[in-house]
């Protein structure tokens, strides 16, 4: 649970037709309170071997138009955002045979997770706030120096994209605009290679399905990009998390492709992308 307030400041801004059309200058006030629910039972943070984790979340301004229609003047659309944030996270392990190894604690474990996000906002007669908006695709390292202020979602398999159509997917790092809902799920059968507290270790293989859009009336929970791949996990003490993702998504094929044009190869340090 939390206030929090960001303030942004912009002079001779480059104009973001997309986001921000014809706003160069002025003030931007992000005025937000956070409220957040979280439970897990997993056994282990570094190499869960059962157990769940659940996090739902609710990040939320005053409704500024609401009480003041005319707060925001026509120069500075932005000058106190607006917005309603619900963020959901599940995610559950299961343990596969018995275990094994020397020390008895090497044994396959599944791993399923099931991620959604919506922004809303209070005033019909107003478009849905640039801000906090949700980026899916690829693996997307940091977003700290994005004037809007998004949400990442990772992709594995996927560029960044920015079109609901599954087929539709330019190789790209970034998106002009961002999505108001999605949805993501993963399967991931993991492996532990070395559970030692100074180096833990582990390879997976995964399934993932996740996608984008900007309004419920496009919403469709099953029309998902898929993709499936293999990684590897490495916890140092030195440089925490390592990661690496060969991915390939299935709907970027086209009668002409092959696999070598649908796969991606993606590197995460420091943390596990959303």
């Amino acid at each position: 649970m939390g206030l929090n307030y960001t303030r942004y400041k912009l002079s001779n801004y480059a104009i973001d037709p997309t986001n921000l059309p014809g706003f160069d200058n002025g003030l931007v006030n992000n005025l937000n309170f956070r409220i957040a629910l979280q439970r897990s039972s997993i056994d282990q943070p570094m190499f869960p071997k059962m157990g769940s984790n659940f996090l739902a979340s609710l990040q939320i301004t005053p409704p500024w138009s609401v009480v003041d229609p005319g707060i925001n003047p026509a120069d500075n659309p932005y000058k106190f955002i607006e917005y309603h944030k619900w963020r959901f996270n599940g995610e559950w392990f299961v343990p596969l045979g018995k275990p094994h190894g020397e020390d008895k604690n090497k044994q396959f474990v599944l791993r399923f997770a099931a991620k959604y996000g919506f922004l809303g906002r209070f005033n019909q007669n107003l478009k849905i706030s640039p801000f906090e908006r949700f980026q899916v695709g690829d693996a997307g390292l940091t977003n700290q120096f994005a004037l809007l202020g998004f949400d990442i979602i990772a992709h594995r398999g996927y560029p960044v994209y920015e079109n609901s159509d599954p087929r539709i997917n330019p190789d790209q790092q970034r998106a002009s605009q961002y999505f108001t809902i999605f949805n993501k799920y993963t399967m991931e059968l993991r492996y532990p290679l070395s559970l030692n507290p100074s180096s833990t270790i582990f390879g997976l293989a995964f399934f993932e399905a996740a996608n984008g859009w900007y309004n419920f009336k496009d919403y469709n929970p099953f029309q998902l990009r898929r993709s499936v791949g293999i990684g590897m996990r490495f916890f140092l003490p030195m440089f925490g998390l390592l990661g690496f993702d060969y991915g390939i998504g299935l709907d970027r094929f086209t009668p002409n492709n092959s696999f070598r044009d649908a796969a991606r190869f993606t590197f995460m340090l420091g943390f596990e992308p959303e």
